[in-house]
């Protein structure tokens, strides 16, 4: 069996598309879970996955990305620091942090992004407000390697380079983040399908996670649980390539000229 058809089998059942896992890492990961699991082949895990629900479990997770990059889709961070960040403040009542989560961090790259973000281009126009960024994850290796704060070139090259050289410095192969943007986002552990949202948040990101790889149920949970995490009025922000379901519709409406943010409805 390849691993082509191993996913054609099994990804339906579980409620995602098959087709966003046709990557080289994804296989990869799958084949040490084979030798992991003494197993000889992909159709051999095809039934294991079927007779045993916690094997069936673990695999949405084990054949994810998790890799990303510094400001990916310029575009949107500009939408976001020109229009969206300026009227989520403008609409807030009294003094409090802004609140955003990041779910799906990967490695860090999404919430730091906006970390400098908010240095750079929200923080000198808006001296008296602050930001909380709860950046969340199922994957711990990725929740440490985003505490880590230590990235290679690759992910830096959509950097816009005044930002690179003013917040970023060298360290033998790699680069570390200054400390005051790292200093702006909290990372914790937390699965979009099993564990509530937090609340209250003001913007929540959702990029390339639930519009890319889920449907059906999965798809279902996911909307809920991103409507539940914003307050009334709150925004989402989703991927430019990804493509939203009919159903987004009740619980969201697009922001005006927008693809990729959408406001809470309720």
């Amino acid at each position: 069996m390849t691993f082509d058809r191993f996913l054609q089998e099994a990804c339906p059942g579980l409620g995602l598309v098959w087709r966003k896992y046709r990557r080289r890492s994804s296989r990869h990961r799958v084949d040490a879970r084979l030798l992991e699991l003494g197993l000889e082949g992909y159709r051999d895990y095809l039934e294991r996955i079927r007779s045993d629900a916690q094997e069936a479990a673990l695999l949405p997770d084990l054949m994810r990305v998790t890799v990303s990059r510094f400001f990916r889709e310029q575009k949107q961070w500009l939408e976001l620091k020109d229009h969206v960040l300026p009227e989520l403040i403008a609409t807030i009542s009294g003094v409090r942090p802004l609140s955003i989560w990041s779910a799906g961090c990967c490695g860090g790259e999404e919430p730091f992004t906006l970390a400098l973000l908010w240095l750079e281009y929200i923080r000198p126009f808006h001296p008296g407000w602050s930001v909380e960024i709860l950046a969340t994850d199922i994957d711990e290796a990725s929740l440490e390697r985003a505490r880590r704060s230590l990235y290679r070139w690759e992910t830096l090259r959509e950097v816009p380079d005044e930002i690179r050289t003013r917040w970023f410095s060298q360290a033998n192969a790699l680069w570390r983040l200054d400390g005051k943007a790292t200093a702006l986002v909290r990372f914790g552990k937390r699965n979009l399908l099993t564990d509530p949202p937090p609340r209250g948040m003001d913007l929540t990101l959702c990029r390339y996670l639930a519009f890319t790889y889920f449907k059906g149920e999965r798809l279902r949970v996911s909307l809920l649980r991103l409507w539940e995490s914003l307050r009334p009025g709150g925004v989402l922000m989703v991927g430019e390539k990804e493509v939203l379901p009919a159903s987004v519709l009740e619980y969201f409406e697009p922001m005006p000229g927008s693809r990729v943010f959408y406001r809470r409805i309720g």
